[in-house]
């Protein structure tokens, strides 16, 4: 998402507010808004009278006077639309750019347990996010193993053909730990591109709401009409089949990639686009409202799929602890701290030079 911009808490608080100011001029200066606030203002008044909930939230009732006296109206429209700012600052998250140094340092370890010249499609452009250096001073485990085995052929000893079998199994280990670590990656990246997304299409909302308040904010406007343009559907399917082109395609043995399974789960849309008009302001916040809970729904669909798809490769993983998390074995471990005497041929910990 190129022209994506990160918007605060605070951004979105103040542009809620600004809505909410321009929401509450029109309604008393605009003559069809003004009469519509009247109509809604009496009957919230018979609601609470009644005992019935009333349409404003944060209804209260006229303490003199008629409900749509100007005074008394101009409280209750001031009143109606004093929650707008949250229904923006619900959507505050940090900024989604954050995710990625830890995202940059799975990659790393990926590349540092086994280097891969992988690519893989992010829109457009093509990207080489396993194209990255591994850990400083750090070896590949293959070339590690391969020295190994060129030194372990001049050691005798129980200790030593424990070691023998251990490293034999490395490299199985870090074909695990490597799925481990690029499902890990493509997990915060799906979050990332999800909550940019998300960030985006609140911040269109908001914007395109203004503009629509404002338009019968005029001498001569009789209707305003906008069109929101909502791409957070498209967001999970994009970087979930990005990722499944390249990087986290391959499979480990039984365990599923994060990749695979969120391009199964996820389903390839179109970006929705949601009017938002009215000839009075309230049908323009109704439309508002229905935007932004979209966006939510959708959000919350879609960081459900990238959940799911962790929990899933976490009980295959599971199933394969012991092989990507092996133990070095006892013989080995107690041999490093005892004297050389005790490394000698007959004992359980003997690790000598043949």
């Amino acid at each position: 998402m190129t022209d994506y911009q990160y918007h605060s808490m605070d951004d979105l608080r103040r542009l809620g507010e600004k809505i909410r100011d321009k929401a509450i001029k029109v309604t008393l200066h605009q003559q069809e808004s003004y009469e519509q606030a009247q109509r809604e203002a009496n009957n919230d008044a018979t609601r609470h009278e009644t005992g019935q909930p009333t349409r404003s939230q944060n209804y209260h009732p006229s303490a003199d006077g008629r409900a749509d006296d100007d005074g008394n109206l101009s409280a209750y429209v001031h009143d109606a639309y004093s929650a707008i700012p949250q229904l923006f600052t619900q959507f505050g998250v940090p900024d989604p750019a954050a995710m990625q140094p830890s995202v940059d340092t799975l990659y790393q370890t990926a590349v540092t347990l086994q280097p891969s010249l992988s690519v893989k499609a992010n829109g457009a452009d093509i990207t080489t996010p396993m194209l990255v250096s591994g850990a400083p001073a750090v070896a590949p485990v293959k070339d590690c193993t391969d020295i190994m085995e060129i030194h372990l052929k001049s050691w005798k000893g129980l200790a030593a053909n424990a070691f023998d079998l251990y490293f034999k199994q490395l490299e199985s280990a870090s074909v695990l730990q490597h799925q481990i670590a690029i499902d890990l990656a493509n997990g915060l990246e799906a979050m990332a591109a999800i909550r940019r997304s998300m960030l985006t299409d609140v911040w269109t909302i908001g914007t395109v709401t203004y503009k629509a308040l404002d338009e019968l904010d005029g001498w001569c406007s009789h209707s305003a009409k906008e069109v929101a343009r909502l791409t957070i559907v498209g967001a999970l399917a994009a970087v979930a089949y990005a990722a499944t082109d390249g990087v986290a395609a391959v499979l480990v043995e039984t365990v599923q990639s994060a990749a695979t399974i969120m391009s199964s789960m996820a389903t390839i849309n179109q970006p929705a686009e949601q009017n938002i008009e009215g000839a009075t302001v309230p049908p323009i916040l109704d439309g508002m409202a229905t935007a932004l809970n979209r966006v939510r729904a959708a959000t919350e669909e879609q960081e459900r799929v990238v959940a799911q798809a962790m929990a899933t490769v976490s009980a295959s993983l599971e199933q394969k602890r012991k092989r990507a998390l092996i133990r070095a074995p006892y013989e080995l471990t107690t041999a490093a701290s005892l004297p050389v005497a005790a490394l000698q041929p007959g004992s359980r910990f003997a690790f000598y030079d043949d």
